[in-house]
Order: structure tokens, then C-alpha cells, then sequence
């Protein structure tokens, strides 16, 4: 009885700690997102990486209250498709408490030439 209570002591602080860890999902509509220090949020955009634009985050020396931590692709087309868009996702990791606001482009390697822009607030409490 007392291994089944320490097992069960120990699954519930184990819980406990993965939900501060618990990814945080932003707003679409308003592209803002409120965290606590170590948490995550991963912002998605489309993209199609055989035009030659991609997702840029274009402000990264700026910003202090979050850190960019994993950048990935998420792709459904059949293997070897050429044209398919694909789903880009970065991940970012609050560090302290404020504000950043992320400004992502989306271009080729000329940023002044973006044909879409995205900016994303995230408020670290």
C-alpha cells in the first residue's frame, strides 16, 4: 500500500511539472500570446519552399524575453512533389518577464522585397 501511494505521489509531481513546461498556443486572430517564464508556444506558418521564399524572423538581435529554441517542417505532400506547401513551425521559450514582438517576413533573401509580414506579441508574466 505505502509503494502505491509513493507511486502515485510521485505521478502527480511529475504532472505538476510538465504543465509548466505545457506548450502555449497563440491567438490567431490577434497574434498574441501570454506566458510564464519557461514555458513554450510554437507559431505556425504556410509556406512552400519550391517558389524560393521562406518564414524569416527578421528581428531576433532584438529580442530579450523569448528565445527562438527549434525551427521545423511539417509537410503532407507525397514524397518528391514539387510545388506543395508545407507547414513551418518555430518554437520559442520565455526567458524573463515583458514583452518582445516578433517580426517575421515572408521573402526571398531581400527582405525589403516581403509579399507578406507577420508580427507576434508575447508577453512573458
Amino acid at each position: 500500500m505505502k509503494k502505491l501511494i509513493y507511486i502515485c505521489t510521485m505521478l502527480l509531481v511529475m504532472a505538476s511539472c510538465s504543465s509548466q513546461k505545457k506548450m502555449v498556443s497563440l491567438d490567431r486572430e490577434t497574434n498574441e500570446t501570454t506566458l510564464k517564464v519557461g514555458q513554450e508556444c510554437e507559431i505556425q506558418f504556410r509556406t512552400n519552399a519550391s517558389t524560393g521564399y521562406w518564414w524569416q524572423l527578421t528581428n531576433e538581435k532584438e529580442i530579450s524575453i523569448v528565445t527562438p529554441i527549434d525551427r521545423r517542417y511539417e509537410s503532407n505532400a507525397p514524397q518528391g512533389m514539387v510545388g506543395a506547401s508545407s507547414e513551418l513551425f518555430w518554437k520559442f521559450q520565455a526567458k524573463e518577464k515583458g514583452t518582445d514582438t516578433l517580426k517575421f517576413v515572408y521573402a526571398r533573401d531581400d527582405w525589403s522585397k516581403a509579399i507578406k509580414t507577420r508580427e507576434v506579441i508575447i508577453t512573458v508574466k
